[in-house]
């Protein structure tokens, strides 16, 4: 347990504090508490390594401060993730009498908890830092001071599990829902935590006098383990989400590609943009959710144009409309499709008959991606012998 809460926890932490800076400082209010509240686990986790203990005795004078600085900060994520639930879950608009009231409760809970550990504790530079409360539980000031605590502790994870599991149904299903229920579920073992150790102090006076820093409870150092892992991967599924679908788009776009990239060849009238490589393709950065519907435009304009073209010049049109041909339809009635603009492309109109297809009904852009990325497949599946020679002709090519 030493590594996990000396070395991984606090790399995870500042880890997710660097990743989510940027959507602080320019996001919006509850970004910008969800940033303060992960900063400020991150500053309490790192207190507890002997190394940092014994840096901060250094410079203050201190051989306790270490731990005033960590109830401080854990106080100051209670009330940002409190701030960051209502901001995000909370119903109706936020009075600025209540919010006033928040911040001045955690700001004399802060003070309280100071005056307390300055003042009324009983400070052995010899002892461990830890030894400051534990040695001396039975110390109304030191009741005093943990009764703070995990009063404001309890009262923050039960109403941030309460609001997060109230709200599950109201986010999109997927890995979104998925982490507001990991961070309902971080909340909910923060408060089992609390209640833990309400009914640990209160059924012990002070731990034995035990040379170092002893030996902790182990209930106690795994219970904020699991809520922590809970509320980081409640954090970072939603980002996860954003990048599964960039995945899955740029996908889509190296699928789209080739028989994109003959159609510009063909009509170039109906490109959005510049035109660009695939290889090159995959390092554009951002959403690329519009790039696909906008690929997906160009080839069904395309696909129109060369209709057009075809009825000009008397091509034959089919008698079926797609998919009554194939009970099954989609991919017999896509390989059609494809054969004909195979032939319509590459001028091979004996190794690829196929009549034009009529208009497409109407579609949604997602099936009409679908769609189209069938047709991509099929065509990608075609005989290509004559297609460069064509290219070559054409004297132009999409690198």
């Amino acid at each position: 347990m030493y590594s996990i809460y000396h070395f991984t926890l606090p790399a995870l932490m500042w880890a997710m504090v660097l990743w989510r800076a940027p959507s602080a400082l320019g996001g919006t209010r509850a970004s910008r508490f969800l940033w303060g509240f992960l900063a400020a686990i991150a500053v309490a986790l790192t207190t507890r390594p002997l190394e940092v203990d014994q840096v901060i005795r250094t410079l203050t004078g201190s051989p306790d401060l270490s731990v005033l600085v960590k109830h401080l900060a854990g106080l100051a994520s209670n009330y940002c993730v409190l701030e960051y639930v209502i901001a995000v879950h909370g119903r109706g608009p936020q009075r600025a009498r209540d919010t006033w009231l928040r911040l001045v409760a955690v700001v004399a809970a802060a003070l309280a908890l100071t005056v307390l550990f300055v003042f009324f504790f009983e400070h052995d530079p010899g002892a461990p830092p830890t030894r400051v409360t534990d040695a001396h539980l039975g110390d109304p000031a030191v009741r005093l001071y943990e009764s703070i605590v995990y009063v404001y502790l309890g009262i923050a994870t039960a109403l941030s599990a309460k609001l997060f599991w109230s709200n599950r149904r109201s986010v999109p299903a997927g890995l979104l829902r998925a982490g507001v229920v990991c961070l309902a579920g971080g909340g909910a073992m923060g408060f089992v935590y609390t209640m833990y150790r309400v009914v640990f102090l209160a059924h012990q006076e002070s731990r034995p006098d035990v040379p170092g820093r002893g030996t902790p409870d182990a209930v106690s150092e795994i219970l904020p383990v699991i809520s922590l892992l809970l509320i980081l991967v409640g954090v970072g599924l939603p980002p996860l989400r954003t990048l599964v679908r960039y995945v899955g788009d740029q996908y889509a776009l190296w699928r789209l590609h080739p028989l994109w990239s003959d159609l510009l060849h063909a009509v170039p009238s109906v490109a959005f943009g510049p035109r660009m490589g695939r290889t090159r393709d995959l390092f554009v950065t951002g959403d690329r959710t519009l790039d696909v519907a906008h690929r997906a435009f160009e080839i069904r304009d395309a696909c129109l144009v060369l209709r057009d073209r075809s009825a000009v010049t008397g091509a034959e049109q089919p008698v079926e409309a797609p998919g009554h041909a194939h009970p099954g339809g989609g991919a017999p009635t896509a390989r059609a499709e494809a054969e004909w603009l195979f032939s319509v492309l590459h001028g091979e109109p004996d190794a690829c008959r196929a009549p034009a297809p009529p208009p497409a009904h109407s579609r949604t852009p997602a099936e009409e991606v679908a769609w189209l990325l069938k047709v991509a497949s099929a065509y990608g599946q075609l005989p290509r012998g004559g297609a460069q020679a064509v290219r070559r002709a054409a004297g132009q090519e999409v690198r």
